[in-house]
């Protein structure tokens, strides 16, 4: 009888042990799958990646909550001037698939123009800071751009793509998409 108990004892310490393995094992390989793809995400893009992707084209980009966010106030818009270093910012009803297009529509509601620079935090991402007078008043707002982002827009069916950004204006941050509208892809 005692045999039979210290089997059974042994059996089941060899059973918890087994489990007890598998279960260490299994924690350990799912930290380290988190750690590589966490290390593969980028923090931002480079400087001069997005300076030369934002100057792009006609350089019109949206300020948003999301790609389909809705605002009442609607949302702003920001044309960015090459030539001068002046971005002339907007505020606009909806996404439009280009400057040219929200113009034809009578959608620029103008704010204001103001200088924009680009450069580098001490985190590595790509700071745009907007700065001058927004009708007479002193204005600085500051965009930290993150990872890129891309989607559709289901209201007009347009693809949108840009950064997934934080908004500094006098030290209220929000996050923000930072993202231009184009056609969408036919078939």
């Amino acid at each position: 009888m005692k045999k039979k108990q210290t089997k059974a004892l042994l059996y089941s310490l060899v059973a918890v042990m087994a489990i007890f393995l598998a279960a260490c094992g299994k924690q350990s390989q799912s930290k380290s799958n988190e750690s590589a793809s966490f290390k593969n995400e980028p923090t931002t893009s480079q400087t001069s990646d997005v300076k030369s992707t934002v100057l792009k084209g006609d350089g019109f980009w949206y300020l948003a909550g999301s790609i389909n966010g809705k605002s009442n106030s609607g949302m702003e818009a920001i044309a960015f001037d090459s030539d001068t270093g002046k971005a002339t910012m907007y505020n606009v009803d909806k996404y439009y698939m280009s400057y040219g297009n929200a113009q034809k529509a009578n959608a620029l509601n103008k704010e204001g123009t103001v200088n924009y620079s680009f450069k580098q935090n001490d985190n590595n991402q790509t700071v745009i800071k907007l700065s001058g007078k927004m009708s007479g008043v002193p204005f600085d707002e500051t965009l930290t751009v993150k990872t890129k982002t891309h989607g559709k827009n289901k209201d007009k069916t347009l693809n949108i793509s840009g950064y997934k950004a934080v908004r500094d204006v006098d030290a209220d941050k929000t996050n923000i998409v930072f993202v231009r509208a184009s056609a969408p892809k036919t078939k």
